[in-house]
């Protein structure tokens, strides 16, 4: 009996999902007690799944002292890290290149001044992923937990990195994922991630462009290098035409938390001057990394 190979992977995917994956991602409080902690660990980490979380940074001065007025205060001269692009997209398909940000120092103060101005031929974004809140930004540490005890309960290891985001409306994360626990909270504004299991890898076909990076006035120029990266609508995966795909929207808005297991697909969009701090955690080499491993094997043999 010939069996279409296609046909057992959806089978499978879809099963996947009726059994564990959410339709929608379910909120839950903090855990704070040990049951909870457990709890919370055997319900979303150990099943690698997304929950949003309340009561994560409820005491955390940052939720009232963050106005703009207030950050420029502590951070005016600080030079940090911005990353620049005419449209938003950075680390994204742009002309069939995979196309890095341009990136410069400038003050804190000289940032906040367009983000309360947009200029219309440029988009900045504070996205650096290389523990910069507290490089960059740790005069703000007093205002933040920065290492949380209960997620590293929960997931039985240390703090890897704490990052620090902040950008215009129209700074777009492409969809892609990380080898990483996330612990994300809003602190002002709002963020959508669309999200998209790691069983969805065997529906998510990966192409190799060649690597590029804007230069300060928008152009593309090549660098040396290709990335492996999806071939997916870079501004609204939700365009695909792939009827095989599991996709989970979830609003994370101020004062509240996402969890976003590792290998989980995310793309983020946010509102404007969107102000969010993120921990990550090593992850476990068990069941989970391993069915990753094992999906994104077959889909390479597939040409994905």
């Amino acid at each position: 009996m010939e069996v279409d190979l296609d046909d057992v992977l959806k089978s499978v995917t879809d099963e996947l999902f009726e059994l564990y994956i959410p339709a929608e991602v379910e909120t839950v409080e903090k855990p704070v007690s040990p049951s909870q902690i457990l709890s919370f660990h055997r319900n979303y980490v150990q099943k690698n799944v997304p929950v949003k979380i309340t009561g994560c940074i409820d005491a955390w001065p940052a939720l009232t002292r963050w106005t703009d007025d207030y950050l420029v205060s502590k951070l005016g001269d600080t030079e940090v890290t911005v990353a620049i692009t005419p449209n938003g997209l950075a680390d994204a398909i742009c002309d069939e290149k995979f196309t890095l940000p341009f990136e410069r120092k400038i003050k804190f103060k000289d940032f906040v001044t367009e983000i309360q101005e947009p200029r219309d031929d440029r988009v900045l974004y504070l996205q650096q992923q290389n523990n910069s809140f507290n490089t960059e930004f740790s005069k703000l540490m007093s205002d933040v937990d920065s290492a949380p005890k209960w997620s590293s309960d929960v997931f039985g290891t240390d703090l890897d990195a704490v990052n620090f985001w902040m950008g215009d409306g129209r700074a777009i994360t492409s969809l892609h994922k990380d080898p990483y626990e996330n612990i994300y909270s809003v602190v002002r504004g709002c963020k959508t991630f669309t999200l998209f299991p790691p069983c969805d890898r065997l529906h998510l076909r990966y192409r190799s462009y060649p690597l590029s990076r804007y230069n300060e006035k928008g152009g593309i120029i090549p660098e040396d290098g290709v990335v492996p990266w999806i071939n997916i609508d870079q501004k609204n995966p939700l365009r695909s035409e792939s009827r095989d795909l599991h996709p989970v929207v979830v609003t994370v808005s101020q004062g509240e938390t996402l969890y976003l297991p590792s290998y989980w697909f995310h793309h983020v969009t946010q509102s404007h001057s969107t102000i969010a701090v993120n921990y990550w955690y090593d992850i476990d080499y068990g069941p989970a990394y391993g069915l990753y491993q094992t999906f994104d094997a077959i889909a390479r043999a597939k040409g994905y």
